[in-house]
């Protein structure tokens, strides 16, 4: 997912595909700070999130590694944020790979094993 950093507070139906009883991974540069998941400050955005994924039960992967690096600033950022519904999270390994030339750097989740009956159907959403 993607929300641009010139936008508001994210659309009504953000998050909207955590429901329950399915399993989710939710991954994007959402611009979202929160110090929760190793940002240095909160925005309104970062506040929305994750009271949003405290109502849907959702765990983040993020472990306080920056994954964007402003260049103009010189400052580093947890700005990609990823979580997943407990069933999924629980499989899941979540990292932060090396520079590959851009401001984001890569997020590798594997997955360790998949849960017995499960299966993922994937959706791109884009919020603009």
């Amino acid at each position: 997912m993607y929300h641009p950093p010139n936008q508001g507070c994210f659309p009504d139906s953000f998050l909207d595909l955590a429901t329950a009883n399915v399993s989710s991974i939710f991954i994007g540069d959402l611009n979202a700070k929160h110090t929760s998941w190793g940002c240095s400050v909160n925005n309104s955005r970062g506040c929305d999130l994750l009271n949003a994924a405290d109502d849907r039960a959702l765990i983040f992967f993020n472990d306080g590694s920056p994954t964007h690096h402003s260049f103009s600033y010189n400052t580093e950022e947890a700005l990609d944020i990823s979580l997943a519904s407990a069933d999924v999270f629980r499989f899941c390994c979540w990292s932060v790979l090396g520079n590959i030339g851009s401001d984001h750097l890569p997020i590798k989740i594997e997955q360790k094993k998949t849960p017995e009956g499960h299966s993922y159907k994937r959706n791109v959403l884009e919020f603009r």
